[in-house]
């Protein structure tokens, strides 16, 4: 009974916590608008000003978080990004609510779905891959490029995470021939 009563206490309290601050947010954004409806200077679109606002916001929570923290303004931004594909911070509550926990996941992937979640990461640094390497010069956008990059986020990767890299690097490099192989497999069953 317990257990109960401590997930509805934090879901209570994160519930009050959303709550404030979305009231908080409510008064600066009525604020806001009252400035741009009466000073002729601020002639933009509402939702441009609101825009420029939360920007300001974000960019300066971020930059306190930073100081903090160290290291911490990628995750924020990655919350960030994931509050606004989840439908914002109402959504997310409902989310918390219905699972008894404060955590959510804009994936939508089960918790202990591991094939799932390394196929959903490896989704995602594609298309981060692809987007990137279409903001380069014209000579860069190449097959070589797209390879180099891969491989400076892996040796960077190995050499940041792991106390062996070379030992997970050849594990690493197992897995992909395996996968490689299985794929090879069921394109030729498909074909058949």
């Amino acid at each position: 009974m317990k257990k109960s009563t401590t997930k509805r206490t934090k879901t209570s309290k994160n519930s009050q916590t959303n709550d404030k601050i979305s009231a908080l947010m409510t008064k600066s954004l009525i604020a806001l608008r009252e400035l741009v409806d009466n000073d002729e200077a601020f002639k933009i679109e509402y939702f441009q000003v609101v825009s420029v606002f939360l920007q300001g916001v974000i960019s300066t929570a971020v930059d306190l978080a930073e100081l903090h923290s160290p290291g911490a303004s990628p995750f924020i931004y990655a919350d960030i990004e994931s509050l606004a594909k989840s439908g914002g911070l109402y959504s997310i509550q409902k989310m918390q609510d219905e699972r008894s926990s404060v955590s959510h996941s804009v994936s939508n992937i089960s918790q202990d779905d591991m094939g799932s979640a390394m196929n959903y990461l490896g989704q995602q640094m594609s298309t981060t891959l692809f987007k990137g390497l279409h903001e380069l010069p014209m000579p860069l956008r190449t097959e070589e490029t797209l390879l180099r990059a891969v491989e400076a986020l892996l040796t960077n990767l190995l050499q940041e995470k792991f106390d062996n890299p070379h030992v997970v690097l050849n594990s690493f490099c197992d897995h992909v021939h395996m996968s490689l192989d299985d794929l090879d497999t069921r394109i030729n069953k498909k074909v058949h």
